[in-house]
């Protein structure tokens, strides 16, 4: 016959001692049980705060790159105030800075954008001419594919509705957006001073004051260095890209090496980009397939070369960041808030990362404190 504790259906909430006793004779104690209230509380926290970075990612991803990049310039508006320049002059003249750079970038890359848009039709005409054969594998392989599968091949016309208000639509939003980032990156150049003092006074007691200041220069030297030296090894990227698509007589080689060195921030997908886009442009005046894949060949090699040397090397070995948390974090702010949330991704992560860390410290010097005020005197 069952006993008494064996048959209940909710022990929960029946009369049981305050600790439960296990199986194998260890406890489950009320430090333990809080532990599980606390995960569950993160967990429904972190769902929340999903579902309200998409709902508002028009004005949230903006803002967040905008403090993203504030952090990565905070060094140089330091430096200028260092050298009797006021603090809102040296943020504005930073953003006008930075601004003038972006629109000397887009006034270079004018002509060679506005060429290769108006050559795409002739592109995709070319392509299709020299694949012929591999379309019409993968157009045999679809029909296959579709016939063991029982469906009929319905396929979604693109040319379906406005294009030109999409387009309107999108250009508009991207203006917005433009427009909250240059204002966040600024306002957040001007008054983080002030914010983190007001920031640390919300702290009680001198211990976490102490561990907030230190979470907040933290944070500025990791992203900034970060930042710093992917930039470099980025452009070390766009020069040798340019070099490729030189060598190779590909027309406009600074167009080349300006696609790279924007997409290679952008990880895993980026580089992959690049390659077939060398591919595409290589074949059309290339007089066979072998002349035309040595472009993407090479930049690929490189590429793996930088992955895989270059970059742990200088960036590894100064910002320890686990491969796997680099890959979630990756595919978690694709999904998210698409490309740009993809290269904010890693800056992001060093953030959490070193929150978690300064909490840890601070936790551990909160104990330390309650255990020397126990010890007998």
């Amino acid at each position: 016959m069952l006993s008494n504790s064996a048959w209940r259906p909710f022990p929960r909430y029946m009369a049981e001692p305050e600790v439960v006793e296990e199986d194998n004779g260890r406890s489950v104690t009320p430090h333990e049980h809080d532990l599980i209230l606390r995960y569950a509380i993160v967990g429904i926290f972190v769902i929340l705060a999903t579902a309200a970075l998409s709902i508002t990612k028009v004005i949230a991803l903006p803002v967040t790159a905008g403090v993203i990049f504030g952090l990565v310039l905070g060094p140089v508006v330091d430096w200028l105030v260092r050298h009797g320049v006021p603090q809102l002059l040296a943020a504005f003249l930073v953003v006008l800075v930075g601004v003038l750079l972006l629109l000397g970038s887009l006034t270079v890359l004018a002509v060679p954008i506005a060429t290769w848009i108006d050559q795409f039709p002739a592109m995709l005409a070319g392509l299709r001419s020299k694949l012929a054969g591999v379309l019409v594998f993968m157009d045999e392989f679809k029909k296959t594919a579709a016939s063991l599968s029982g469906k009929s091949g319905v396929e979604l016309n693109v040319s379906q509705g406005n294009p030109l208000f999409d387009i309107a639509l999108g250009s508009s939003t991207a203006a917005g957006g433009l427009l909250i980032f240059v204002a966040t990156v600024y306002f957040w150049l001007a008054t983080r001073r002030h914010f983190k003092a007001r920031v640390l006074r919300l702290c009680l007691g001198h211990g976490a004051r102490r561990s907030a200041g230190s979470f907040f220069e933290e944070i500025e030297v990791r992203v900034a260095r970060y930042f710093g030296l992917v930039t470099l090894i980025n452009l070390g990227m766009g020069l040798a890209s340019m070099a490729i698509a030189w060598l190779a007589g590909l027309p406009f080689p600074v167009f080349w090496g300006a696609l790279a060195f924007l997409l290679n921030y952008l990880a895993f997908i980026g580089p992959i980009i690049v390659t077939v886009m060398l591919f595409a442009g290589a074949l059309l005046d290339a007089p066979s397939l072998l002349i035309a894949v040595w472009p993407a060949a090479a930049y690929y090699v490189l590429h793996l070369l930088e992955g895989n040397a270059i970059t742990p090397i200088f960036v590894g070995g100064k910002l320890t960041v686990s491969p796997f948390l680099v890959f979630i974090g990756f595919i978690f702010w694709l999904w998210l808030w698409g490309p740009v949330g993809a290269v904010l991704s890693t800056p992001i992560l060093l953030v959490a990362m070193v929150a978690q860390e300064e909490f840890a410290r601070y936790r551990k010097a909160q104990l330390d404190e309650a255990g020397d005020e126990t010890k007998p005197a």
